[in-house]
């Protein structure tokens, strides 16, 4: 096998979109699957997810068999029992047709075919070419709408080849690769779309009854236009709205950043997010302002509006998540984006806003949007934006004080101040599951060590760190009367994320990252320090990593501090072997042990 860590192998995965005589999208789909070895017998439990919202799309003609081979090596098939396929709801847009294939053993080979029929062309979605499994042959052909025109833009790796054959007796286009390579999860990886081999579709232009081609956002200008006269979009930034408790507490403010910083915490406190994102608001702004809840694009351009009538100087910004994938900078495709938010200026300052981010404060961009690019929409000042740290960074201060029992146990308390984009993220976990977040950062990566108690302050409170306090114990390795003090506690450095030999995708940390960690242990009577750690600093070749490390002895007490700093955001796939073996580096640095000689 090509890919040894391959569990199953993709032998075929062809599509193929056609209309019927009510203009309907039909796609016919069919893939074909080998099967390894234990692990890849969850690759034999489907799941078909469609866009069930308002009817607009459903699933038909599902075919599965299973293909075996007997003890006399004769191939058997078994096909699938239709009354085993289900359908579950996932959410008020999306469902999925479910179903387990049968007699699934290592070495079977599934098949499964089925139709997607779409109310119209604008569900044309992007073809992926490939997966996180290889894949022999992956080929779609398109079948373009009579008196429509689709642009494509093919996004793929030069090591891999395409066939594109313009199929003009039947008014379409075939795509197809061969032979393509798994695309797998890799620590701080941008948006596995961007990096995976696809041909996406948008449509550019229709002919008119006249014969006349009338282009469809070719242009940003045009998408820009087209947006801030929409119904759903611009035309609700416009109406204002009466909100009277809000708008009397913003005539006291007497500057616009705090005027901004009012209406942006009155949107958070008081409208919930839905879980659903989009760009549009298709009930209206009114509709929303009643429910107090709405998906990301109905709050921020609630948020949007509010701030343009208090004569706050904003624009709707169309952005793309980070793990969404970025933007096609030369061409408007919408489906590049999948949510709006708030671009400000107050105060002489730019602010990126997103009301449906509890845990981000004025001034801090949100991390899910860090560099990437975003689309400015104004029918005048439109402009592509793109979106970067400023001087924000991600930042701990840690600090221990304890001491090392006769007994070879660390017993000590520390405290955490979390700042930035370490205070939003951690408040995110620690509001989802508490335990979690105390098991995942003090208690699982470190051998013996159990949490005693623990607390948070500040959490609410924009303008303070977030402080963590906790209590703990752990017991030392030890060999021989001697106890090994492990002070690679807390700081996130407990193992190199960066494992692979070769990398795919770029590295993006999202942001600058900085550790400050000082401890002080009290050493038990009658015993010494047989060996102490080098005090030293290590960087990279550029500069843009360093850590330093200073230990010493004073009456009894071992002093430690580390201080870690990180620069560089985002490093290039090419450049990933100098960082994965920095990274080793730096973590054999942080786990030389201090070996403490207890008495006897």
């Amino acid at each position: 096998r090509a890919d040894p860590e391959a569990e199953a192998l993709i032998l075929l995965d062809e599509g193929s979109a056609d209309y019927d005589g009510d203009y309907r999208l039909i796609t016919s789909r069919r893939i074909k699957i080998k099967i390894f070895n234990q692990k890849g017998l969850d690759r034999a439990n489907i799941v078909i997810p469609f866009y069930s919202k308002d009817g607009f799309e459903f699933i038909t003609n599902i075919e599965a068999i299973t293909y075996n081979f007997n003890e006399n090596k004769f191939i058997t098939k078994t096909t699938l029992d239709k009354k085993s396929v289900f359908t579950e709801k996932k959410d008020g847009y999306y469902s999925m047709m479910k179903f387990a294939m049968p007699a699934i053993k290592p070495g079977s080979i599934i098949e499964y075919r089925y139709e997607s029929i779409m109310k119209h062309y604008g569900g044309l979605d992007e073809w992926l070419f490939q997966s996180d499994l290889p894949t022999l042959k992956s080929s779609f052909k398109l079948h373009v709408l009579p008196k429509a025109e689709f642009a494509y833009q093919i996004q793929k790796k030069p090591m891999v080849g395409i066939i594109v054959k313009p199929l003009p007796d039947i008014g379409g286009i075939y795509y197809e690769m061969n032979n393509v390579p798994a695309l797998r999860f890799e620590p701080y990886m941008d948006a596995k779309r961007d990096y995976v081999q696809k041909v996406t579709f948008q449509l550019s232009g229709m002919v008119n009854q006249f014969g006349s081609k009338q282009d469809v956002n070719t242009t940003w200008k045009s998408l820009a236009y087209e947006l801030m006269t929409e119904k759903e979009f611009g035309s609700q930034l416009d109406k204002e709205l009466k909100v009277d408790a809000l708008y009397d507490l913003v005539k006291k403010e007497t500057t616009a950043i705090e005027k901004l910083k009012l209406i942006y915490n009155y949107v958070k406190k008081n409208f919930a997010w839905n879980g659903y994102y989009g760009k549009y608001a298709p009930d209206g702004l009114k509709a929303v302002l009643d429910k107090k809840k709405g998906s990301v694009g109905e709050i921020n351009l609630l948020l949007i509006n509010l701030l343009k009538t208090a004569d706050i100087e904003t624009y709707p910004v169309l952005v793309a998540d980070r793990d969404f994938g970025k933007i096609d900078t030369l061409y408007p495709f919408m489906d590049r984006f999948n949510k709006v938010v708030a671009f400000s200026i107050a105060g002489n300052k730019q602010f990126i806003l997103d009301a449906t981010e509890e845990n981000c404060p004025v001034g801090l961009t949100p991390y899910s949007l860090l560099n990437t690019m975003g689309f400015l929409v104004d029918k005048k000042n439109f402009n592509l934006v793109k979106i970067s740290t400023t001087s924000k960074s991600y930042r701990n201060k840690i600090k221990i004080e304890g001491e090392i029992t006769a007994d070879g146990k660390l017993q000590a308390e520390g405290k955490i101040e979390s700042y930035e984009y370490a205070k939003q993220l951690r408040t995110d976990k620690l509001k989802e599951n508490s335990k979690k977040f105390i098991a995942e950062n003090f208690e699982r990566p470190y051998e013996g060590l159990s949490v005693d108690s623990f607390y948070t302050k500040n959490m609410e409170e924009d303008s303070l760190p977030l402080e963590q306090g906790i209590k703990f114990h752990q017991q030392l390795n030890e060999s021989g009367g001697f106890v090994l003090l492990n002070y690679n506690l807390f700081q996130g450095f407990e193992k190199n994320p960066f494992t692979s030999n070769t990398r795919f995708t770029n590295v993006n940390f999202g942001f600058p990252y900085s550790t400050s960690f000082k401890a002080e242990v009290k050493l038990p009577t009658g015993s010494k320090v047989d060996n102490l750690p080098e005090n030293k600093m290590i960087e990279n070749k550029n500069g843009t990593i360093q850590i330093v490390r200073d230990i010493k002895i004073e009456t009894g007490v071992i002093h430690i501090t580390v201080t870690f700093l990180q620069t560089t955001t985002l490093v290039p796939a090419e450049k990933y072997s100098e960082l994965k073996d920095f990274y080793k580096k730096m973590v054999d640095f942080l786990n030389e042990p201090v070996v403490v000689k207890l008495a006897n």
